[in-house]
């Protein structure tokens, strides 16, 4: 049995107050300091905190990394095995940093026609038709979202002191988004939420092509947005030259350690800015830099 999540270092993460725009405060809630380094760390314990299944089973997940280090974690707390499923577009660095972490991995080919991140879907769903393995499948988890209904959206008000007026966050699997809105909805109907994905995804946008952004996007909507949708606000699209240009920009000049889909969704803000005046924005920051070398 898991301990309470906050015990591992994990959550009450800080804001970290950027340069006013247009008369806006703009906040980022810094995931990376939890322990494990990311937001995922929160998915993870949410999903293996309500696992109801044998302990012999192989829990399996698609991811680009970061979800898979933290689901190896408390699978492990547990006894239980784990197989993290990559695909070929996922970064050495990460498969490496993997590798030192002790996680086992498959390397999922691309199928013809397909994205990486949708061949690993597929990947999982054959793996769940063998009774040996068991796909938690972050993309449609209600235990997934719950966490950040209970955790993240509880945390961003407390820390604005409930000055709050609109969350930023990049969407991939959208538990995250949908945790948060759920909480806001059920406290402050108010609150904005606006989700980010790549320019080029097709979970809130219509025009499909490849983009780099690893964390963040998708082919159509996952479960989670498809069941909670409602909790949306508003969407935008932001294109992978403009995330790497604010992802370079919040590292350089602000020391802010985020990853790019950081970036992107602080073009979004950007872009939200222009059109609202004395608002309060947090930004969901949902790693750090270390994994993106590369880009700077």
């Amino acid at each position: 049995m898991l301990k309470p999540m906050y015990e591992y270092g994990i959550g009450k993460t800080p804001l970290l107050e950027l340069p006013m725009i247009h008369n806006n405060r703009i906040f980022l809630k810094l995931e990376s300091r939890n322990y494990l380094g990311s937001i995922k760390a929160r998915t993870a314990y949410g999903i293996v905190r309500n696992l109801n299944v044998p302990r012999d089973r192989i829990i399996v997940e698609s991811t680009s990394g970061n979800l898979g280090l933290a689901l190896n974690f408390f699978c492990k707390e547990e006894g239980r095995p784990f197989l993290c499923l990559l695909d070929e577009t996922v970064i050495r660095r990460k498969q490496q940093h993997l590798e030192k972490c002790g996680v086992a991995y498959e390397i999922v080919p691309v199928i013809r026609g397909l994205d990486g991140r949708t061949s690993r879907i597929k990947r999982a769903g054959e793996l769940m038709q063998n009774e040996q393995y068991y796909w938690v499948n972050q993309y449609d988890n209600e235990d997934g979202v719950l966490i950040h209904q209970e955790t993240t959206g509880r945390e961003i008000l407390e820390d604005t002191d409930g000055s709050v007026t609109c969350v930023i966050c990049a969407v991939g699997s959208g538990g995250t988004i949908a945790g948060i809105g759920e909480y806001f909805k059920s406290v402050r109907a108010a609150i904005k939420l606006i989700g980010v994905e790549p320019y080029g995804s097709t979970i809130f946008h219509t025009h499909e092509e490849s983009y780099i952004t690893a964390g963040a996007g998708l082919r159509g909507k996952p479960g989670n947005i498809q069941k909670h949708l409602n909790v949306v606000t508003d969407s935008m699209a932001i294109k992978d030259e403009v995330s790497l240009k604010k992802f370079s920009e919040l590292n350089n000049l602000y020391s802010a350690n985020v990853g790019i889909t950081t970036g992107m969704a602080y073009a979004a803000a950007e872009q939200y800015c222009q059109q609202v005046e004395k608002e309060v924005i947090v930004i969901i920051a949902p790693d750090g830099m270390e994994m993106y070398n590369e880009y700077m």
